[in-house]
């Protein structure tokens, strides 16, 4: 199928998650002669932006119902929308967006039964198996920066200069653990450096300690900040039990870059470290006695509660910087993905935006989840 209109709706589901593209990426599109853009009404408003500015850039762009921009061809969208929006979606038609096939069963089904052309954002990896759509510094670095704030406001020794070092543990050694290492090297050099107080002090696990509950005890017995910058393959299953995580200091911070989710399937899906907490744009540090840890399913042991610092949108705490960046990403597949017969993206194609595409299909998911 060759893409003719294109819809952009607005975010609903994420409350104080900005995603709206700026009038730049329009302006790019103006390229693409034979298409129309329907953008839901509202779009860019919460950056700053008019009706007027997307206008001046791009003559095919119109501005429309929430229902008429998911009743296009190809609808586009940063963040994964709500069901019932989708369900606006015609069927056939297709879809650009973080689905996480993993650990959405419900989007599964409702893209297979609307047979959905779809590529997902977070699916989308190079050749050697790389995820190639994701800003990881501005992910690590907004979170990081977030949980050091805490850090800073609860602890009385934070400009002591006879304390110990802060020490941060990190699970997770891929693109967002190592730009969490980065992101505290900046932090505390901004911090401390020139001072008389040492900085942070940061510890990257490997799994040869997460699954040794001897060896984490002695490591979190003095932990500050515990990241989860975690990827697994399986998500019924946690890497730290609620139990080991009593091992924590109790004014310990935990830092959620992960935002797994519960989900009550056949095996239930669970978080990364059992009995923790997800937070929200509007609600990121989530305290002890958060009314959040009674709504967890009674069937999850959240014995042992720490503060947690948690956003299922990491980047929308600096949106017109986290924009920036993903539309840079955007332009190289939306080349590919408005001027080519959706049909014909192959992962033998010698492009290599083209192939990451292939493999972020729900045909892809499906022929190689485990």
């Amino acid at each position: 199928m060759k893409v003719k209109t294109v819809g952009f709706p607005v975010i609903h589901n994420y409350p104080g998650d900005i995603r709206e593209f700026t009038p730049n990426l329009f302006k790019y599109l103006e390229a693409f002669k034979d298409l129309e853009f329907y953008l839901e009404k509202g779009y860019g408003e919460r950056l700053g932006y008019t009706e007027a500015d997307y206008h001046a850039v791009n003559s095919r762009v119109h501005f429309v119902s929430m229902e008429e921009a998911y009743q296009q061809d190809f609808v586009t969208i940063l963040k994964m929308p709500e069901m019932k929006n989708l369900e606006l979606m015609r069927d056939g038609a297709s879809l650009f967006t973080m689905i996480h096939y993993d650990t959405r069963p419900a989007a599964v089904e409702l893209i297979t039964r609307k047979n959905l052309q779809s590529f997902s954002m977070d699916s989308i990896v190079d050749d050697y198996n790389i995820r190639a759509f994701v800003d990881y510094f501005g992910t690590a670095h907004s979170g990081c920066k977030t949980a050091f704030a805490e850090l800073k406001r609860t602890r009385e020794d934070f400009n002591d200069p006879n304390r110990e070092p802060y020490k941060a543990v990190v699970i997770g050694a891929g693109g967002v653990g190592q730009n969490c290492v980065k992101s505290f090297e900046v932090l505390s050099d901004q911090e401390f450096l020139g001072t008389d107080c040492t900085g942070v002090v940061t510890t990257v696990l490997s799994r040869t300690i997460t699954g040794n509950e001897k060896a984490l005890a002695k490591i979190f017995a003095d932990c500050d900040i515990l990241v989860d910058a975690s990827k697994r393959v399986d998500f019924s299953k946690h890497i730290l039990t609620n139990k080991v995580l009593g091992y924590l200091p109790e004014n310990a911070i935990i830092l959620d870059l992960s935002a797994d989710r519960y989900v009550d399937t056949q095996p239930p899906l669970v978080r990364a470290f059992e009995g923790t907490v997800k937070g929200t744009p509007s609600e990121i540090i989530l305290y002890p006695d958060s009314a959040e840890y009674d709504k967890l399913p009674a069937w999850v042991d959240s014995t042992n509660r720490r503060t947690v610092v948690s956003c299922d949108a990491w980047p929308s705490i600096d949106p017109h910087k986290s924009i920036a960046y993903y539309e840079v990403l955007m332009k190289n597949y939306l080349n590919i993905l408005l001027n080519k017969d959706l049909d014909e993206i192959s992962v033998e194609s010698p492009d290599t935006f083209e192939r990451g595409l292939a493999r972020a299909t729900m045909g892809w998911f499906r022929e190689h989840q485990k």
